[in-house]
């Protein structure tokens, strides 16, 4: 958008061609009008505006003493004279005062507009080069630790003061359509940078530190255009030091996510001091892993999601944000993947790059939980019906290895690796199959073992026997025979010799 000040001392001249340029296009705006030049170098020192159309004669500072002015204090200021033919000649000096064109009243409207087309198009296409290299830097700023960015080289930014605005919708397509609109505006100025996310990234300029309302009123007036679905916005405080602009793309970002728990199909909210510090999800998971884990280990799918929902249900008390969400998914997928060996081969080590993407286009709290929870449970109840159907077996191969290996140490690890199942899940599932505990088990199997040795091994003696079995200690064999048989193995074997038990 080109901003036009006319000056002229004739009003009628001033305000025919103040309204004439308005009828004319959305392109131009009218900044100002004015009687001479003193009130336009006056606006100036508070104002920014491209293209001055002037009389050259008039009071206080006429238009040749307006221009050579302007080329010293706004050298990107560009002039255009308006003169009649007894003032060709001041035309010809204002000319090498850089006036870009003069034109003779009265004015013809077709080069009137030629010319303001034509520097409208050159301030676009000098803006454009500008903020692609402005939108790179910024782009590192915005995506570096606050600490570094102290150590970056300097960026000026177009004006004193900015803040940083994010948007999410429904479809971004409208939206950035909107945000193209709204740049046309002449209150509005604001980069657009593309960060890569599923968001519309605005820092917008501000001659002077903004308030809340004067930051919100982008936002406000974004929300004039219809946009199709859910629309969130946030915006960080105002601030000078451009080091700070990672800083604000946080807030701003969290004051976005915000927008998750509202019910409105548009929602916007301003970061303030009050959001106080982010929800500690690593401390929050970790009060509750051990009952989790235990539920997952059973396979008990409904206690569970119960578990999860819980933290899920702090993390929304607390508003928490999208990247606190995504964290306590992550943790859950660790936890699953350590305590569950066919994890891995459904999902992958870690929390797919698929279901994140689904995770981060979720614009509502809700439908993120339930999107992983769904997930969640779908991978829970796969690993479920798979055990199910092997159970029996599993539990058959430990059975058979405790029958051949009875006299090895029988580490309980080693048996789950055996049969592709968890500690604690093996466990359960032993004690529901037999009755009794894979210790247990393994200690019947020893003590009948020993009483067939201690039948039809008369050679070997009551520590050799014990030996056998794996119980090295003859003490505690002797003790732990007597518990579990009632007799002491040198006096069963004498009881059994005596009574011909075979």
């Amino acid at each position: 958008m080109l901003r036009i000040v006319i000056v002229d001392d004739e009003t009628s001249i001033r305000e025919g061609l103040a309204k004439m340029i308005g009828k004319e296009s959305d392109r131009f705006h009218i900044d100002g009008s004015f009687s001479n030049g003193q009130e336009v170098l006056d606006f100036t020192a508070d104002s920014e505006f491209d293209v001055v159309i002037t009389d050259i004669r008039m009071p206080l500072v006429d238009g040749l003493e307006l221009t050579r002015e302007l080329k010293q204090i706004r050298p990107d200021t560009r002039c255009i004279i308006m003169s009649g033919f007894t003032d060709f000649e001041y035309a010809r000096q204002a000319l090498r005062y850089s006036a870009v064109d003069y034109l003779l009243k009265p004015i013809n409207k077709k080069q009137l507009f030629g010319l303001l087309y034509q520097l409208d198009n050159e301030k676009e296409l000098a803006l454009g080069k500008e903020q692609q290299l402005r939108s790179k830097l910024l782009l590192t700023y915005l995506r570096s630790l606050p600490s570094l960015c102290q150590q970056m080289p300097e960026l000026i930014l177009p004006l004193p003061h900015f803040s940083v605005t994010i948007i999410k919708g429904s479809d971004l397509e409208a939206l950035h359509s909107s945000v193209t609109l709204l740049r046309r505006l002449p209150q509005n100025r604001f980069d657009v940078i593309d960060t890569k996310e599923r968001e519309i990234t605005l820092i917008t300029y501000y001659a002077n530190p903004p308030g809340p309302e004067e930051i919100a009123r982008l936002a406000e007036s974004l929300r004039q255009f219809p946009h199709p679905g859910i629309v969130q916005a946030g915006s960080s405080p105002g601030y000078t030091d451009p080091a700070n602009l990672s800083r604000a793309y946080s807030e701003a970002r969290r004051a976005c996510d915000r927008g998750m728990y509202c019910k409105e199909s548009w929602s916007y909210c301003s970061y303030i001091q009050e959001f106080g510090e982010e929800l500690e999800v690593n401390e929050l998971f970790a009060r509750n892993r051990e009952a989790l884990v235990q539920s997952m280990q059973v396979l008990n799918i409904q206690q569970a999601l119960k578990y999860l929902e819980m933290q899920f249900h702090e993390l929304e008390l607390a508003k928490a944000s999208r990247e606190a969400l995504i964290r306590l998914c992550e943790l859950a997928f660790e936890a699953a993947g350590t305590e569950l060996h066919e994890w891995g081969k459904i999902f992958g080590p870690a929390i797919p790059a698929w279901l994140e993407e689904q995770l981060q286009s979720c614009l509502r709290f809700d439908e993120m939980k339930d999107s992983f929870t769904g997930e969640f449970s779908t991978g829970l109840q796969q690993i479920r019906e798979g055990r199910l159907t092997q159970g029996g077996k599993s539990v058959e191969i430990v059975k058979k290895w405790i029958a051949e290996h009875y006299d090895e140490q029988a580490e309980l690890g080693n048996l789950a690796s055996m049969v592709y199942l968890t500690p604690s899940y093996l466990s359960k599932l032993f004690k529901h199959e037999t009755g009794l505990t894979i210790t247990d088990y393994l200690i019947e199997v020893r003590i009948r073992k020993a009483k067939q040795l201690l039948l039809h091994s008369s050679e070997l003696k009551i520590h050799e026997v014990g030996t056998e079995v794996g119980y090295p200690d003859p003490a505690y064999f002797n003790k732990l025979f007597k518990r579990i048989v009632g007799v002491t193995p040198n006096e069963y074997k004498k009881i059994s010799n005596r009574n011909n038990v075979f």
